[in-house]
């Protein structure tokens, strides 16, 4: 393919106008975010120093930091020529996991683009409703600061899209990087293997994962000196916070928190429901068995974890697919219909 073939591919377009769109909000709020008060994040800068001392819930999500540790080791010293005079910190390593989110969550944004196209909205449409997950206040959070979620974004991605197109590469990539990208993977594994196709290499690619993501731990606990399995026992305790956490869930702030992931793309569907005859048929059709399962898997992540509206992002390929279905349906209704 010529360069500049390449330059206007329709993805390449959308990557582009994706990390426009994230780039700019994600750099204010690293400039701004206070690194001392987040635990999570001083995990994976430590990581990414190669610091092996870290929490035994986190310190298995390798791609992230080690991505962000090899940009800085390399180009470091140039961006600490950049560093802002009101950066507190080590502007170099902070700078990289930028870099790295950046990039992941606008691929991120390709895969939900193209997600919407296999559902049969027109590329406007498909690019209004990935407009859901480049607005969302949590797309500058996860892109500027030194947290790992966008990998695990891209992974469940590529396993959502790799089912609708039956795209036996794209659910091999979400296979080797989802474990490796947070640990509640396990979760999504039996959606990828019942609704993808080609049993067989499924259960290969599977057993090729789980043989990679154990021997990874069991070395890593070898080179820290910390006890095998506890890593494990870290992950299963998990479980004791579920009724606790599907109490708030269903209190009116754990709603709100949830919601405020759409926040005004919400009235786009009820606009489509209230006003558009056929709408709710024509977004239930569109909500496949696989995706209920997903979203079930969604759910549980949120009950695993105190941080409901962080794991609720993770549902960002359906919603913004609703969503663009939803906008295509009124602008067909309302805007293309009037002469």
């Amino acid at each position: 393919m010529r360069l500049k073939e390449l330059l206007l591919n329709e993805y390449v377009l959308v990557f582009v106008f994706c990390l426009a769109a994230v780039h700019g909000p994600a750099f204010s709020l690293m400039d701004n975010f206070d690194l001392a008060g987040c635990v999570d994040c001083k995990t994976y800068l430590g990581l990414a120093q190669l610091d092996l001392d870290q929490s035994p819930i986190r310190r298995y999500r390798p791609i992230v930091p080690l991505l962000a540790g090899c940009i800085n080791y390399v180009f470091g010293g140039v961006f600490k020529v950049l560093q802002p005079t009101s950066f507190n910190g080590d502007f170099g390593l902070s700078f990289s996991f930028y870099l790295v989110n950046c990039v992941l969550l606008s691929l991120w944004g390709v895969v939900i683009y193209r997600f919407g196209k296999a559902y049969g909205l027109r590329q406007l449409y498909a690019l209004l409703g990935t407009l859901v997950m480049l607005t969302c206040r949590w797309t500058p959070y996860i892109a500027g600061t030194p947290l790992a979620d966008s990998v695990y974004c891209l992974a469940l991605g590529l396993a959502l899209l790799g089912i609708k197109e039956g795209n036996e590469r794209m659910l091999l990539a979400s296979i080797l990087i989802g474990p490796f990208a947070k640990e509640s993977y396990l979760l999504m594994a039996p959606i990828v293997f019942f609704f993808g196709k080609r049993k067989g290499r499924l259960t290969l690619y599977l057993a090729l994962s789980g043989a990679l993501v154990f021997g990874f731990r069991y070395l890593y606990d070898m080179a820290a000196g910390t006890p095998p399995g506890s890593g494990l026992a870290a992950d299963v305790d998990h479980v004791n916070y579920i009724a606790d956490n599907t109490r708030r869930l269903l209190s009116f702030h754990g709603a709100y928190d949830v919601l405020s992931n759409m926040g005004l793309w919400l009235l786009l569907p009820i606009i489509a429901l209230v006003t558009v005859p056929g709408a709710g048929r024509e977004l239930r059709v569109r909500i496949e068995p696989y995706m209920i399962c997903f979203l079930l898997v969604i759910v549980l992540h949120m009950v695993l974890s105190s941080s409901f509206e962080r794991m609720f992002y993770l549902s960002m390929p359906v919603l913004c697919m609703l969503t663009g279905v939803s906008i295509q349906l009124i602008g067909d209704k309302w805007v293309f219909t009037r002469k």
